[in-house]
């Protein structure tokens, strides 16, 4: 997760709090993932704005060693390109704190990557997890508490 509120970014949100009557003042602004990790993160936006990819995960451990504030259900987040251009805005429908290890094939499908099967989800977070964990010299474990976040499209950015 990495980005930041530009000019570019600040003025697509106003024009989408404008058209969909959104009276929040306050968004997160974040790619889904670290390209230091995956190559794949335009993808998984593109599932987003298809509205194929309806969750997203991260370890919880993430928010607080990158001082990147927790999502809350209603909360908005601007989805940035890999190339940091505002993508779309999603609103935060659901945040629930599991490890790991209990993550559920109802979640693995909402996430809608791969094939949408649990087996998929776990191969592929444990190793994107794994490739964090390792730069935080921290050990990998099933017990790892997970944030998974569930959202709704609001908006895609046209421009």
């Amino acid at each position: 997760m990495i980005g930041e509120q530009t000019p570019e970014v600040e003025a697509f949100w106003q024009r989408v709090c404008d058209q969909h009557a959104i009276v929040a003042s306050n968004y997160h602004t974040r790619t889904f993932g670290d390209p230091r990790y995956a190559e794949y993160g335009d993808h998984v936006t593109q599932l987003a704005i298809d509205q194929v990819k309806r969750a997203t995960a991260h370890l919880a451990m993430d928010f607080e060693l990158n001082q990147v504030p927790r999502r809350e259900t209603g909360d908005y987040w601007v989805i940035l390109w890999e190339s940091f251009k505002p993508a779309c805005v999603l609103e935060i429908v659901n945040v629930e704190l599991r490890p790991f290890r209990d993550v559920d094939d109802a979640f693995a499908a909402r996430e809608g990557e791969g094939d949408g099967s649990l087996a998929f989800w776990k191969q592929c977070h444990e190793d994107y997890f794994k490739l964090q964990l390792a730069d935080w010299g921290k050990p990998w474990s099933e017990d790892l508490p997970v944030v998974l976040e569930s959202f709704e499209l609001v908006a895609v950015n046209d421009a």
